[in-house]
């Protein structure tokens, strides 16, 4: 059994994630054995890209046009992984996104997914959603990663789960006393 790091992008504007359009994707090991970072085109030629989405993620419709779907991308996924593997994610956002397109391309949930925004907060007492960029500035003091890249974000996520794994209790202190 390996541990997959997942963060998706999606088409957006100030007021919406359109979560059935994925523009990018990262998955990363634990191990560093495998990284897939893929740009991804929307089904639906004619897709928009609002200037929010590109000042927020940086991709533009260019990017996108000659780019694989996500069902190729998804594939991809599915021949570098097993079904014991574990991908994590943070936040329920991605995690429906990855269930829904699962659903609709094969009918059926492919990956053994976790929510470790959810496994977080429950462990460190937390009733709020706390942002993966905060959680991550807490625990290691950067603040100068640029968030919403989809690679920097799946970093994030795997160096939140290593301080964690490490020393829960430590973390748990450390995000409660500065995160109010």
């Amino acid at each position: 059994m390996k541990a997959y790091f997942m963060d998706l992008e999606f088409l957006c504007d100030a007021d919406f994630a359109y979560e059935e359009d994925i523009i990018a994707i990262c998955l990363l090991s634990e191990d560093d054995s495998y990284e897939l970072t893929r740009l991804v085109r929307p089904y639906d030629d004619a897709f928009e890209i609002s200037e929010y989405c590109t000042t927020l993620t940086g991709i533009t419709r260019a990017d996108l046009e000659l780019q694989p779907v996500f069902s190729d991308v998804y594939e991809e996924m599915i021949n570098n992984t097993s079904d014991d593997d574990i991908l994590y994610v943070w936040g329920n956002v991605d995690l429906e996104a990855i269930y829904k397109a699962s659903i609709e391309i094969v009918g059926e949930l492919e990956f053994n997914i976790v929510d470790f925004q959810e496994e977080f907060m429950k462990y460190c007492g937390i009733s709020f959603r706390p942002g993966l960029k905060k959680v991550y500035e807490i625990l290691t003091d950067d603040m100068e990663i640029k968030h919403h890249d989809v690679r920097n974000d799946t970093l994030m996520l795997r160096t939140i789960y290593h301080h964690f794994m490490a020393d829960k209790k430590a973390v748990m202190r450390r995000v409660k006393g500065r995160m109010k």
